[in-house]
């Protein structure tokens, strides 16, 4: 054999060698929180702006305005360039939601409150975990719905940006109001700076599903189908539920998670998921990995589903659509993904999440 092609196929195979298969096979998060629809200044549904006091070429005035404790002249959202302010804040956050110590990290939002909804029930399975109380939303699933339930308004804020808009009500109350006064021009948004209520059917106005640019009501560019859970949980999976202990469906996630999870019990740390006969197929990347959550502190490895148990609210990536990189940031080019995460299935595919419903049965031994 030619000594150069001999060099060349060693080296192949020495690159080849040196790269794990799962690694390569293993698509791990593509997390762009400004090109999801969780920017809301470019969502097309909802399009945060800055206040009906902002000035061409200033900034607003509308904190000072709105609280008139507290002086000042910079603006709510800068420009439409803070993206990540409406759910967090580097100061003065709450480090406690619905109960559990750093859950949400640093949340900037006013809650729902967790009496005002009906958690979902059916004869063969109710929300209540072992020790009988109802599965009203916890944790992580109440930070979710202090959007998603449609009765808290977007800019319910605890702290505005910059210095001066520190809004004391929505860090200790809870329920509707609290809207610090900023402008939302897209469809999906009422009068009280919520998410409309929208019909589950093909009225006019309500939130049909469609995904084409100005295809639904109201000339939208692309709601999902239910954006607005609303208070009545019925009709939704189960959240800040405890993983059944006593149904055999559940039985082998529930082992996995004590003995491939590598938390230390007693810790009130995420649990991961994982359905592999053959050995964890736990993502690399801890960020995709479907999980349950300690949400109850008295009892730190009793394992809850969460929203964020299956949805990562960073994802960007969309399954056969734009990279989730692109350029400009607008209404055409954020991602109009479902925040899926990684099935921990044998199979997974990075491109279509829930193929073969494998997210699904991440959990559920059907």
């Amino acid at each position: 054999m030619n000594l150069g092609l001999f060099r060349i196929l060693l080296l192949c195979f020495l690159i080849a060698y040196a790269i794990p298969f799962p690694a390569a096979r293993q698509a791990q998060a593509s997390e762009d929180i400004r090109h999801t629809k969780h920017n809301l200044a470019v969502n097309p549904d909802i399009l945060a702006g800055e206040g009906t006091d902002f000035k061409p070429g200033d900034l607003t005035s509308l904190r000072g305005a709105r609280n008139p404790a507290v002086r000042g002249t910079e603006g709510d959202v800068r420009l439409n360039e803070e993206v990540c302010i409406f759910c967090h804040t580097p100061h003065g956050g709450r480090s406690n939601v619905g109960g559990v110590e750093g859950i949400a990290p640093l949340w900037n939002r006013r809650l729902s409150n967790p009496m005002g909804f009906t958690p979902y029930s059916s004869p063969h399975f109710d929300a209540q975990d072992l020790l009988g109380n109802p599965g009203r939303p916890k944790g992580v699933s109440l930070a979710c719905l202090s959007c998603h339930d449609g009765a808290v308004a977007f800019d319910a804020l605890i702290n505005s940006s910059g210095s001066g808009g520190f809004f004391q009500d929505n860090k200790i109350m809870s329920g509707p109001g609290g809207s610090i006064g900023m402008g939302f021009s897209g469809p999906a948004v009422d009068a009280s700076n919520s998410f409309r209520e929208g019909q589950r059917n093909n009225e006019a106005g309500g939130f049909i599903y469609f995904d084409q640019f100005g295809g639904g009501p109201n000339a939208s560019f692309g709601a999902e189908p239910f954006p607005n859970l609303g208070l009545d949980l019925r009709d939704d999976h189960p959240i800040s539920m405890e993983i059944p202990r006593t149904d055999p469906q559940f039985r082998e996630i529930l082992t996995n998670i004590t003995t491939k999870g590598g938390r230390i019990p007693g810790s009130g740390e995420v649990m991961w998921i994982d359905r592999d006969p053959n050995g964890a197929f736990l993502p690399i990347d801890k960020r995709d990995r479907i999980r349950a959550y300690a949400s109850d502190p008295s009892r730190p490895d009793a394992p809850y589903i969460e929203c964020a148990s299956c949805h990562n609210p960073h994802e960007a990536s969309r399954p056969g659509g734009q990279p989730a990189l692109s350029e400009p940031i607008n209404a055409f080019t954020i991602n109009n993904s479902l925040f899926l995460r990684l099935a921990s299935r044998p199979g997974a595919n990075s491109q279509d999440r829930n193929e073969r419903s494998l997210i699904c049965l991440s959990c559920h031994k059907k």
